[in-house]
C-alpha cells in the first residue's frame, strides 16, 4: 500500500500517470477513489496525485489531528514537502478539500501554479446544510450511529448521495458507504464542529487575491443541495463551468467532462 509520512501519521496517496503534478484533494464522504474516473483520462498528461485526507479512506490521524483552517493549510504543506514535489503545483479541489487546498493557496501561493475549484466555498456568509448542522449538534453521534447498522445505514448512505448526486452510479455509491467508517465519521464530526462559517471570513478576501494571481477554473454541478449554485460564480474568476444535471459530485458524475476542461485549463488538452 503506497503510504507516506505526513504529521507523525500513514497517509495513503494514490499516483498515476505522467507529466506536470495534479495535486487532487476530495471531500466528505469520500476518499482518493473520488478521482479514479478522471484519474483514468488524465494519467496520460499529469501525475496525479490522491491522497486519502487524515481520517479518511485508508489514512490515519495525525497524533495533533489539527483540524482549524490553519492545520488543513500546514497539513497539506506538510503533505507537499513529504512528497518532494517540485513547486508550484497544479491543485483541484472538492468538497471540504477545498477546506485544505484552499488555505493552503492562501498561505503559500509561490507554491501553487494553476487551481480547480468543485463545489466547495470559503465564504462566512455560507450557511451549513441540513446534515451539517445535525452533525455539528449534540445530535451528530447518534446520526453517525446510523451506519453501523447495515441496512438501514447503506439506505441512509444511498438516498443522501443520490439526492446530492443524481449521477452517481450504484457503484459509486456502494464504494462511498464501504469506505465511510468509524474513523471518518468521527473526523467528519471534528472538521464540520470546527469549521464555523464566521472563520472563513479571514481567509475569503486573501483568496480572492490569490485566485486573480493564478489561473483559476470552477466547475459546479448545478443541482447541488448542499451549496447554493451562486457560489460558483464567487470566487472572482469569470472561468467558471456550470454542469446542470449534475449535482455536488460533478467530478464524479461527469468525469470525462470535467477531465477535458482541466486539461484544457491545465494547458495540456
Amino acid at each position: 500500500m503506497p503510504t507516506i509520512r505526513v504529521q507523525d501519521a500513514d497517509v495513503f496517496v494514490h499516483r498515476e500517470g505522467q507529466g506536470r503534478p495534479l495535486l487532487m484533494l476530495h471531500g466528505n464522504p469520500d476518499s482518493h477513489r473520488l478521482w479514479l474516473p478522471m484519474i483514468a483520462r488524465l494519467k496520460t498528461h499529469h501525475d496525479c496525485i490522491a491522497p486519502d485526507l487524515p481520517g479518511f479512506g485508508a489514512s490515519a490521524i495525525p497524533p495533533q489531528n489539527d483540524v482549524t483552517l490553519e492545520g488543513f493549510a500546514q497539513w497539506v504543506d506538510d503533505l507537499v514537502i513529504a512528497l518532494g514535489l517540485n513547486v508550484p503545483v497544479d491543485v483541484i479541489v472538492h468538497d471540504i478539500g477545498g477546506f485544505y487546498g484552499l488555505t493552503w493557496a492562501v498561505r503559500h501561493p509561490d507554491k501553487l501554479n494553476r487551481l480547480v475549484i468543485a463545489n466547495t466555498l470559503l465564504h462566512a456568509d455560507y450557511r451549513w446544510h441540513f446534515w451539517a448542522q445535525v452533525w455539528r449538534s449534540r445530535l451528530g453521534e447518534l446520526a453517525m450511529q446510523v451506519f453501523d447498522w447495515p441496512i438501514l445505514g447503506r439506505l441512509a448512505h444511498s438516498m443522501t448521495l443520490k439526492q446530492g448526486g443524481p449521477g452517481l452510479s450504484g457503484q459509486q455509491i456502494r464504494e462511498g458507504y464501504a469506505n465511510f467508517h468509524k474513523t471518518a465519521r468521527a473526523q467528519v464530526l471534528r472538521i464540520y464542529r470546527e469549521t464555523d462559517p464566521e472563520k472563513f471570513r479571514a481567509w475569503t478576501l486573501p483568496l480572492l487575491a490569490v485566485i486573480k494571481k493564478h489561473p483559476t477554473r470552477v466547475l459546479w454541478g448545478a443541482l447541488d443541495p448542499f451549496i447554493p449554485r451562486h457560489y460558483a460564480t464567487s470566487f472572482g474568476t469569470g472561468d467558471a463551468k456550470l454542469f446542470e444535471s449534475a449535482g455536488h459530485w460533478a467530478v464524479a458524475e461527469s468525469p470525462e467532462r470535467c477531465a477535458i476542461l482541466v486539461r484544457e485549463h491545465l494547458g495540456t488538452a
